[in-house]
């Protein structure tokens, strides 16, 4: 689609029409894309930013990949993925049906950030390596999840779609890099001082839309190291703590106040009250009608 011989960005040569529904993590170091790819024969030089095109389709289909002197030419099966990494490797793809696809597409910088937050040895020379074809059910799981999430129109929030990138991005490293990275082991959680402070900022803003970055700013940390140092903190995630912190706040205003249950999903940071329900059952095992009433 392209004739340039400098690298081009993804946007560039994946047509609008074909982009469902996008969402951005990281500042844009991290962006999600549904996507349903027509029929087509795609050609470019080399990528600005590294790409991984997950299918989610329900059938199998036949694709032609080719990442340098990689080739792939075979069934494209649904959970099936490649990566296309942002260097001077050319690449070609090929297919005769309209597959449906979840693009994840990574800011090389992003990516070395997230590796230097880890603490691996020589982040900014991490390389990723070219994958014409591979099934991971990691990445499958993270692609529909991220699916249904863009579905909701992003109805688990901000903290939740973030959480989601945080997991991507450290199977990322672990799975996909030329060298094993080796990353150091951080111990001993926030600390009494961070952890009191991203406590009170929780529970002051529990009704808005908090998110990953919010949590990690507070404590002064990269949002990775600060997801490790909670759960070693407080032994479960920001995401999960935040969640069982909305449902203790709604089963106190279910039980002291007559307000419409829609009011109080809303006082306490849900979307709306499908997704206090949908919480609330699972964690209380009942509605929040029928604990109210109980």
């Amino acid at each position: 689609m392209t004739n340039s011989s400098q690298p081009v960005h993804p946007s560039d040569f994946i047509p609008e029409s074909w982009v469902m529904e996008t969402m951005i993590i990281g500042n844009g170091g991290l962006v999600i894309r549904h996507e349903f790819d027509e029929p087509s024969e795609l050609a470019i030089p080399a990528l600005t930013h590294h790409l991984i095109g997950v299918n989610i389709g329900q059938h199998s289909t036949r694709q032609v990949t080719r990442l340098g002197k990689q080739e792939y030419d075979g069934i494209n099966p649904t959970g099936s993925l490649w990566l296309a990494t942002a260097d001077n490797t050319p690449g070609e793809w090929a297919w005769d049906t309209t597959d449906e696809t979840i693009m994840f597409q990574i800011d090389p910088l992003y990516f070395q950030e997230i590796a230097a937050e880890n603490g691996c040895a020589n982040s900014e020379r991490l390389e990723l390596k070219p994958v014409v074809f591979d099934r991971n059910p990691q990445f499958e799981s993270i692609a529909r999840n991220y699916h249904a999430e863009m579905q909701q129109q992003g109805l688990g929030g901000k903290l939740y779609s973030e959480s989601l990138g945080n997991l991507f991005m450290l199977n990322l490293l672990r799975t996909y890099c030329q060298e094993r990275p080796q990353p150091q082991q951080v111990n001993g959680g926030l600390g009494e001082k961070r952890l009191k402070l991203v406590l009170a900022y929780i529970d002051a803003h529990l009704a808005e839309n908090i998110g990953l970055q919010d949590m990690a700013a507070v404590a002064g940390l990269g949002q990775h190291q600060f997801s490790t140092l909670f759960g070693q903190s407080m032994g479960i995630s920001p995401y999960r703590y935040v969640v069982n912190q909305r449902i203790d706040r709604a089963k106190r205003q279910l039980r002291q106040n007559d307000a419409a249950i829609i009011d109080i999903a809303l006082a306490c940071g849900f979307a709306d009250q499908s997704h206090l329900t949908k919480h609330f059952r699972k964690l209380v095992g009942m509605t929040p009608r029928a604990f109210r009433a109980d």
